[in-house]
This record gives C-alpha cells, structure tokens and sequence, in this order.
C-alpha cells in the first residue's frame, strides 16, 4: 500500500506539473487562501445571513428547524463505526456525521454557540478513531472526508492544536492517502457519473481544508481532480439534463457545487470547470422536473421526493438566473407550511448560508411552461406554474445505457387536479441480489413491464437501445413531445411513435404508431393509485383519488379495451400494495396500428381532438 501511495503521489505531483504557465493551476496552492474558514461560505457574508434570519420569514423558519435539529444533537452519543445498510458499507454513518457535522458547525459561526462547536468537535474526533472510512465502497470515504473538511474549516478558531492534529491526521490518512491510493490502482479513474462529483469533490474539499499543512498531497488531490471533474461536466451538455434522473441530479450536483464553490473561495478560481458547455441551465432540469405537487418525474432509481437542493441558491447567484432560487424557495415553503417534504438534509445548513431572499413577497412564476433536454431526450409541461392543480407531463426517451436506468424509453408521468395519476414506480432495493449486476432485468420495478410504455410479447426493451425526441413544442394552447421508439424493439417493430400532448391546458392525449415486422402482441400500461371504474364497453375508465377524478377514453383503435391488473411484487421486492396497471392488450397485431387514449376531467368539455398522424404534430392545432 505505502509504495502505491508513493507512485500515486508523484504521478500526481508530476501531472499538476506540466500545467501550462498561463494556467492559474500552474503552482495549485499559489492562490491559496491563508487562514480559516476559506470553505464554501467565507466570514464577509455572515452578517448579511443573520439579517436574513431577522427580516425574511422563509429564512427564520429553516434557521428555527436547523436551531431546533442542532439541539436535540447535544444529548446525543456521536456515532460509532458501523457497517450496514442495503449494501453494507460505512455510507450511511458518513451521512450522518456530515449531516450533524456541517450543521453544527454552521451554526457556531453564525452565532458563536460554544455547545455547538464542542459537538462538532466531539463527533469529528470519534470518526477520526475509526479503523478507516470503507474506501472499499468510495463514496462513504469521500463524503467522510468532505464532512471533516468543513468541520475542519469552520471550526479551526475553536479546535485546540491537539485536536487538530488528530483530525487533520485522519483525513490525511482515511481520506487523502486513500485516495491517492485509488489513483494509483486506476480504482478512482474507472468512476463514472454522479461517483466521480462526489468522491473527487469531496477528496479536494479534503485537500482544500489542509492545503497549508499538507500541500504536497493536497496538490496532488486537486491536480488529479481536474480531468475526471472536467470530463463529467461533459454529461450536462448542452442544455443542463442528467441522465441519472432527479434525484441522482440532486445528489451530484450537491458535490459539484461544493467541488466549484470550495475552490473558488480557497483558490480565487474553479479552473474554468463552471462554464462547462450546459452546467449554466442545469437548474432548468432541476425546475423542470419536479412537478405541482412537488413530486419528481422519477425515472430511473429515483423516488418522488423531490428533496431538497440548496445548491439551486448558488446556481441561481453565480449564473444570474434568480429564478432557481424562487423556484427552491417555493419548494421550501410547501415543506415548511404544508409538511409535504423533510425539513432538514445532511446540506441544510447550506440553504441558509446559500439563500436569496426573493425579491417580492411571492416569485412571478413566469417561467417556460415546458422544456426539453435533447442529450437525454426528455421533455416536460405543465399547465402553469404555482397551482398544485396543475397538468403536468413528463416523458422520456434517451438511453437503456444510462447509469441507474430502467427499461423504460417512452414512460411518462402525469400530474392533474392535485394528484398524481400515471406513476413511476422508481428503484427498488440495492440490497437486491444482483441489482447492479445479472439480475436487474429480472425486477419488476426496473423491467419495461413496470413502467407506462409499450410492451411487445411481453418482452424487455433492448438494452442498448437509444431513443431521440422527434418533435417538441410549448405553447400557451398546445404543448407536446415526440419520440422515435422503434430501436426499443428492432427485431418485433419496423416502426414505433410515441406523441404526448397538452390541448388546451385541459386534455392530455397519449398517442402511439406501431408497425409490427410480422405480428405482436401488443401492452399498453398505465400504473396508477387510483381506483378505477372501467365502463362495460371497456372504452372508458374513471380513476378516482381523494376527491379528484380522471377520465380515460381510448379514441383509436375500434377494438381496444381498457383492463385492470393489481400489481403484487413478492418479498425481496418492494410492496406495490395499492398500485394497479390500467392496460390495453391487443394480441397478434399485424399492421399499422395507432393507439390513441385521452386523459382530461370527467366534466371536462371540451370537444375530442381530431387524431392525426404524429408526423404532422405541432403547436397551435
């Protein structure tokens, strides 16, 4: 191990080397901020966070939750080493500890509180006596890492020499070397996707804490870090998406932002990496992804909890785009007066510190009712902004490729009238056998059979397949999206079209075009918690949740009927106890076949749309 340290290092070293001489990373420390704190938030913008807690009402509210989180800490033990979890690793403990790290800290420099920061303390110097910090399993050492780094920084004016020396000898041996040691054996460089933000973002937020007392290796990390980081922005060009969907957007965006706004407040400079082509709209796809209820289109391993994202504060202020600060806000405020989302994340303390009072009393909402993103090929609309009974549309396209995907090209969800209807059922365990492995075709929640697509004789989508988004439109009267699907099935489809529309703000038509090579048995499925009333003729079903009701009709062909199938999952899979598939079954298709099915209010009315065919969608009809 100590000789592939010692090759990791001086690769390292060599690399930050040969940077060109007008490249500010020529001598990486040469810029570095003297003293502390110099992490994410400096000591100048202090004043202006407690001015907010006393005039902007939003504010005081998460400082109370973040006040009233901190104190219950004080009477609680610091954790202790433990492996468990789904998948076994220290993951869950390395949360937790940058959860109660970060926000006490936080704090302490907000108001000086001397209990605060003596928990901190406490719970850094425990995790500083743990045998290491798993870096068998990468991210629980990295997130580790960036929880010390920022108890490190913040509270260095507090720690005794003593105590900085144990904590900072622990993040140089769990962490840093630990890291160079994954350099050197080609382990760090094989990551790809939301792991490569958060191990080398947590890794330089390491390095960045102790870069004054171990510059050789906090070089080394920094250097080593550029490439990789430099080379995953690639993924948010050109328009913001991520094709890991919501959730893993939140999760890596949060370190990639932590990675950018460390440097920029140690350094004076984030080596050009935030103005990767794209990263500017990313909040977009965070904006648009989360419907009126405040549940996400979770696609891939996702929930629908759209959780918090305090990086949207950031984002907004350093791009100019102050609606993602609204738009966060706005989220904020239904978990804070409506209890619909959590209150605290592991991050809280950054959505004080981060945090823009909004310029009005409540945002104009003004913002695009609708939005593609064209390297993942999804689109979203919605009726309007700030109506949680609002229509809203997501729908996917892209790859089966993409990491943490589904084999769901063409699955959608829709949101109406306070409820969501058409659902997406997210991951399921990772504690599964075989997952991430030979086995995760095998689940229902990750097979095409679970998610609101086509199916074709009951088979999977191909699992190199890649879709485009054909057309797209949002306008105030039509807004729609459309795919070319037929690489999902090349062997049972010469043809297959996927439309969704928007008309008039009140109706949603799902329109599929399907020519089979010889003969399909053809599933159309829709996976709802509604109860459902189907109407004898089979042409019609009333879906009902609470007291909203949803109406489908299928307008095309003459002899499809709607049928329903309660969804029963057997342990180890998660329960879909409540879930049903509202399904359209049409065996041993032949020939061109349209299915068209219109979902709008059961008062609703407005006339049925004339059917046409996908290729001459557009706005305005």
């Amino acid at each position: 191990m100590k000789k592939l340290f010692l090759v990791a290092l001086m690769v390292c070293l060599a690399a930050a080397a040969r940077c060109d001489e007008n490249d500010p990373a020529t001598n990486l420390l040469q810029t570095l901020r003297p003293g502390h704190p110099r992490l994410l938030v400096l000591d100048d913008h202090l004043a202006a966070v407690r001015e907010m807690i006393k005039t902007d009402p939003m504010a005081g509210l998460i400082h109370q939750q973040l006040q009233a989180e901190a104190e219950k800490l004080l009477s609680e033990p610091p954790l202790t080493y433990k492996i468990g979890g789904v998948e076994h690793t220290l993951l869950d403990v390395s949360r937790a500890v940058e959860g109660r790290v970060w926000l006490l800290a936080g704090l302490y420099r907000l108001h000086g509180d001397r209990r605060l920061a003596a928990r901190a303390c406490a719970e850094m110097l425990a995790v500083a006596r743990y045998p290491d910090w798993f870096p068998k399993h990468f991210l629980d050492t990295a997130e580790m890492t960036a929880a010390l780094s920022v108890g490190y920084d913040w509270l260095y004016d507090y720690l005794s020499p003593q105590e900085r020396l144990l904590i900072r000898q622990a993040m140089v041996e769990k962490g840093l070397d630990a890291g160079l040691a994954g350099l050197a054996s080609g382990k760090l460089q094989k990551l790809h996707n939301n792991w490569v933000q958060v191990c080398f973002g947590g890794l330089t937020l390491g390095a960045l804490a102790i870069a004054d007392e171990e510059s050789g290796k906090a070089a080394a990390i920094i250097g080593a870090s550029r490439a990789p980081m430099a080379k995953i922005m690639k993924l948010f060009a050109p328009d913001g998406g991520f094709e890991e969907g919501p959730i893993y957007w939140n999760y890596a965006t949060a370190y990639n932002v932590c990675y950018l706004a460390a440097l920029e407040t140690a350094l004076g400079t984030d080596f050009g990496l935030s103005a990767s082509s794209g990263f500017d709209r990313t909040g977009d796809y965070r904006m648009q992804t989360i419907g009126p209820l405040g549940k996400t289109a979770n696609f891939a391993d996702a929930s629908e909890d759209s959780s918090r994202a305090p990086q949207m504060f950031w984002l907004g202020k350093h791009f100019k785009h102050p609606e993602y600060g609204q738009h966060e806000r706005a989220l904020s405020g239904q978990a804070f007066f409506n209890q619909k989302r959590e209150t605290t994340s592991r991050f809280s303390i950054l959505e004080l510190l981060w945090n823009q009072p909004a310029s009005g009393a409540t945002p104009a909402m003004n913002w695009p009712t609708g939005a593609k993103f064209d390297r993942i090929a999804a689109a979203f609309f919605r009726s309007a902004w700030g109506e949680t009974n609002a229509i809203y549309v997501g729908f996917k396209g892209g790859s089966n490729r993409a990491s943490h995907g589904h084999l769901d090209l063409g699955t959608f969800v829709l949101d109406a009238f306070g409820e969501r209807w058409a659902m997406d059922l997210g991951g399921d365990s990772y504690g599964l056998p075989g997952y991430f492995g030979a086995q995760r075709w095998s689940y229902y929640r990750l097979r095409t059979e679970g998610h609101n697509t086509l199916t074709i004789d009951n088979e999977n989508e191909d699992r190199e397949a890649e879709v485009p988004l054909t057309a797209f439109a949002s306008e105030p009267n039509t807004s729609l999206a459309t795919a070319d699907l037929h690489a999902a099935y090349p062997q049972q489809l010469a043809e297959w079209q996927r439309g969704l529309m928007l008309l008039n703000q009140r109706q949603v038509l799902v329109q599929d075009e399907v020519r089979p090579r010889t003969s399909a048995d053809i599933t159309w499925n829709f996976h709802t918690r509604a109860t459902m009333t189907i109407a004898p003729d089979g042409k019609e079903a009333i879906l009902s949740q609470a007291t909203a009701r949803l109406r489908a009709r299928i307008l095309s062909p003459d002899q499809a009927k709607f049928s329903k199938l309660a969804v029963h999952l057997t342990a180890p899979q998660r329960s879909t106890a409540g879930v049903y598939n509202l399904r359209i079954q049409l065996p041993r298709i032949q020939g061109p076949t349209r299915i068209a099915v219109l979902f709008s209010a059961p008062e609703d009315p407005s006339p049925t749309p004339t059917l046409i065919p996908l290729a001459q969608w557009k706005a305005g009809r």
